[in-house]
């Protein structure tokens, strides 16, 4: 099983991040890799919310259903999902207050389907591929969430 977490700023405040972060429709506009949310069945701001991702893994599409099996709001939010085929994963994001703005943690537990095949693959390529996409995917999310901040100046 694969891990990976990261830690990250948002010069916002803590309900414009939670906002945009249980918008699941807008996840194409900062989640690197996500083609097209569909079946979404609501904000993910409550339990049993969920959406079907479409993204692009070593250039094939993919699809995964993710439902919300635990809501803190403006705080937690704890997702899992399955892939055709056995994937899985759980993922979690945690939003604290900072000051002005927000300090949020990203962390995924996942399983690639194939066995041992499978967790080859995540040694040799996937799991740096993850981070890589979730640290962009983080950044861009910032950059979502700054923009709606007005002008300090």
């Amino acid at each position: 099983m694969g891990h990976i977490r990261e830690t990250f700023h948002i010069d916002a405040p803590l309900d414009v991040c939670w906002d945009i972060g249980t918008d699941a429709s807008r996840q194409p506009e900062w989640s690197e890799g996500v083609l097209e949310v569909k079946d979404v069945t609501g904000r993910l701001d409550h339990v049993g919310a969920g959406y079907t991702r479409v993204f692009q893994v070593a250039g094939r599409h993919l699809e995964a259903r993710f439902e919300v099996v635990r809501v803190e709001p403006l705080h937690f939010m704890e997702v899992a999902g399955t892939t055709p085929g056995g994937g899985k994963a759980r993922y979690s994001v945690r939003n604290e207050a900072a000051g002005n703005g927000t300090d949020g943690t990203f962390e995924m537990e996942y399983e690639l389907p194939g066995g041992l095949i499978g967790d080859l693959a995540n040694k040799l390529f996937m799991e740096r591929a993850l981070e890589r996409q979730m640290r962009h995917s983080n950044e861009n999310l910032k950059a979502l969430c700054e923009a709606q901040v007005p002008s300090r100046a």
